[in-house]
């Protein structure tokens, strides 16, 4: 090819030559993290070191003589001067003194105290004793010292089991040699759209997502002593699934965990799939890869929506905290070494490998550069890294604490996730808190047991529709039914909380596969939902149990941006901010053959609505978009059949939304998107104030948080509050409204 010999092609991110040598590592290497270790000084240009003994010893050890010239004579009295303990170096920026192997210069810069190797990441492959001037690397048991006294590698146990690479790649799972050559015995799985795998080598299975059109499903397969694939069947897990392109498998417990990246939450499921519970959905906004420690009883996720981070919680969600937070950009796949406690991650916009330990200490660059350039899929093995170039297909196998060290083993199409399957990976314990107790109830619970902090501590999870018992074991139906159900978007779904209890367990089967819930309401007598799927120009509604899902009305509905259930006359009462802007009722049952148009024009944007069929009364409010005149905006009212309608509130306004009633206090509370505060008034036009000083994002809607407390006809059905100011809403909850309720307009 021409353009190779073309100095300009060179180096610019664009492959134009056979094996792409014109952007190797050897044409471009500046891409590489190239260190030398201490004591050694880089040649420039180069990737090669020499001992600071080399430097102005009248030898060129560099091939440009960076470590030789005339600074060397004009440095050597200073160098005299400073009076080293040991040696002094000069360089062509200076002079420093240095000391011999296993010493480090002092804080004064002469003397030299010992050098403790064992805080240098990769001095020992395992564990390392610190001695004066030197150390001793050793292995946990499983391992074997390798004559270099650093390294240690797995005794294979048993015999017949040799350690094995698990790939899931689009079309098929393949099983590989650690070398790359492909096990001879059986063919590979066959599936579609595989994009993610995990095993328990107790059980002897794998385990993976498949997709299938607009579902997926989550398949399993034993695998022999030979390697070969057997026996697959299909886990029905109560939780949709289409989402999810990570997973990890808790081995002590068998309890699935699951990232799904376009809802934005982390979810754990039993072992046959018939329990899930939601783990984390706040301040999550494209969370990617997952990895699990439960004999630390740690859980691990990356996530680079707002800020991009690696994070680490408990086992049941629980303790949550960042580890890596800076200089992070895009990171995609997790690894864990169980012994020494790090956390390995990749991120593909800085085309780079890094690790910490399980504190986000000792943070240390493994390799970067293009030769690692769109890597998915990470494991850890030994003394290596083994991945998956997504650019040329290529598994690759990296030394960990040799980054120069990468070789290709195989080349596999469509290559996606990469597990390295060997029993010494995944550490047994003898015992456990989730253990099935006599009655056959893991760890005494009666849905599903979470590992916590470890793997001796546990922790009892309700499935959606109960609360956890006073005895934190027993789940139940909740008796005061006071819970909050709210709405969000991509994917749009409305989830239900139950407000009483400090563990965020989901109240009500969700309302899936919508597109975007903008209005929400309850009717307590027959437990129905009602929302508006405003993108869908629907009206529907769905029991909290997750039966009788229906479209109750769909024509003529541009933009319903509120709803409001009158539980006493079995109407209800919705905005329509279309072309004609109009305030509709229909009734309940029959909608569409009831519908009838109460108000229509002298609006601008009419948005939220609320009524009060004790008093016969109905409020809206309407947007204005002159953000010049705030005057303009208003809060309306009328007779609920649509007569006597009047101003009730105008001025300091513009932007008013989330309409709710205390309906015992006669209080209005409102948001005001443009001015960011919640505001109160009473029902007869008195004590306007500001409550809260923010409630919402400029040009958004949020649901008000008050709504815990009054959400309409909800403040009756539920248990009667005395005090409404008092209500009981843990911050968790709060931060779920401030979070998820807020939607673009």
């Amino acid at each position: 090819n021409r353009l190779c010999d073309i100095r300009e092609f060179l180096c610019r991110d664009c492959t134009d030559c056979p094996i792409d040598s014109d952007e190797s590592l050897d044409t471009c290497p500046e891409e590489a993290d190239f260190r030398c270790t201490p004591n050694y000084v880089r040649c420039i240009g180069t990737n090669k070191c020499i001992h600071l003994s080399q430097l102005c010893n009248g030898v060129y050890d560099c091939s440009d003589g960076y470590d030789e010239g005339v600074h060397c004579r004009e440095l050597l009295p200073k160098c005299q001067q400073m009076n080293c303990q040991y040696k002094c170096a000069i360089t062509r920026n200076g002079t420093r003194c240095y000391c011999g192997e296993g010493y480090e210069a002092s804080s004064d810069g002469r003397s030299c105290t010992d050098l403790n190797e064992c805080n240098i990441y990769g001095s020992c492959s395992q564990m390392c004793v610190n001695t004066d001037g030197s150390y001793t690397c050793s292995c946990v048991e499983g391992y074997v010292l390798q004559p270099d006294n650093k390294s240690c590698k797995a005794k294979n146990k048993p015999a017949d089991r040799p350690p094995l690479l698990l790939i899931a790649s689009s079309e098929t799972v393949e099983v590989l040699h650690l070398n790359g050559s492909k096990v001879s015995s059986g063919a590979p799985v066959k599936g579609s759209a595989i994009l993610t795998l995990d095993y328990t080598y107790k059980e002897d299975t794998i385990c993976w997502i498949e997709s299938r059109d607009l579902s997926s499903q989550l398949k399993c397969t034993k695998i022999t002593k030979a390697g070969k694939l057997t026996d697959e069947w299909i886990i029905s897990i109560a939780q949709y699934l289409h989402n999810v392109h990570q997973i990890a498998i808790d081995w002590i417990t068998g309890n699935f965990y699951f990232v799904d990246h376009v809802s934005d939450r982390i979810f754990a499921c039993n072992q046959n799939g018939s329990v899930c519970v939601t783990l984390i959905e706040l301040d999550l906004n494209n969370p990617k890869a997952i990895a699990v420690d439960p004999t630390s009883g740690k859980l691990f996720f990356t996530d680079y929506g707002n800020a991009a981070k690696v994070e680490r919680c408990d086992m049941d969600g629980m303790n949550r905290t960042w580890i890596v937070d800076s200089k992070i950009e895009q990171p995609t796949a997790l690894a864990l070494d169980l012994i020494n406690k790090y956390v390995y991650w990749v991120d593909i916009y800085l085309d780079s490998v890094e690790v910490v330990d399980y504190q986000g200490r000792k943070r240390h660059t493994i390799i970067k550069g293009r030769q690692i350039r769109h890597l998915c899929g990470l494991a850890v093995f030994e003394n290596y890294l083994y991945t998956v170039n997504s650019d040329n297909l290529n598994i690759l196998r990296i030394n960990r604490y040799n980054g120069s060290d990468v070789q290709s083993l195989a080349r596999l199409d469509n290559a996606k996730e990469i597990r390295v399957y060997q029993k010494i990976t995944q550490t047994a314990v003898r015992s456990h808190a989730c253990e099935v107790d006599p009655y056959g109830m893991p760890g005494g619970c009666s849905h599903i047991c979470l590992l916590s902090s470890n793997y001796k501590a546990r922790t009892c999870r309700c499935r959606t529709g109960f609360i956890l018992g006073s005895d934190g074991r027993s789940c139940k139906r909740p008796k005061n039914e006071l819970f909050l159900f709210y709405g969000k978007g991509r994917p749009g779904i409305i989830r239900g909380m139950d407000l009483n209890t400090k563990v965020s367990d989901e109240y009500m089967i969700p309302i899936e596969n919508l597109v975007n819930p903008r209005a929400l309401d309850f009717h307590a007598e027959t437990n129905y939902i009602y929302f508006a799927d405003t993108t869908s120009f629907l009206i529907g509604r769905q029991k909290i149990d997750g039966t009788e899902r229906e479209t109750i009305l769909k024509d003529d509905l541009d933009n319903v941006e509120g709803i409001a259930v009158d539980w006493i006359g079995n109407n209800l009462y919705w905005t329509n901010d279309g072309h004609r802007k109009t305030i509709a009722v229909a009734r309940l049952e029959k909608a569409a053959q009831s519908r009838k148009t109460l108000l229509e024009g002298d609006m601008s944007h009419p948005r939220g609505i609320v009524v009060d069929p004790v008093n016969g009364w109905m409020y809206w409010t309407d947007w204005e978009e002159d953000e010049i005149d705030d005057s303009v905006g208003r809060i309306e009212k009328a007779w609920m059949d649509g007569y006597s309608r009047q101003i009730f509130v105008t001025s300091k306004m513009l932007w008013p939304n989330g309409l709710t009633l205390d309906y015992h206090a006669n209080v209005l509370y409102w948001c005001d998107a443009y001015y960011d505060h919640i505001e109160r008034i009473f029902l007869n036009g008195t004590d306007r104030k500001v409550k809260e000083k923010y409630c919402c994002f400029a040009r958004g809607m949020l649901i008000l948080w008050i709504l815990l407390c009054y959400v309409k006809n909800t403040f009756q059905a539920f248990s009667s509050l005395r005090n409404p100011s008092a209500c009981p809403v843990s911050s968790v909850l709060k931060q779920a409204m401030l979070a998820v309720s807020c939607r673009s307009l």
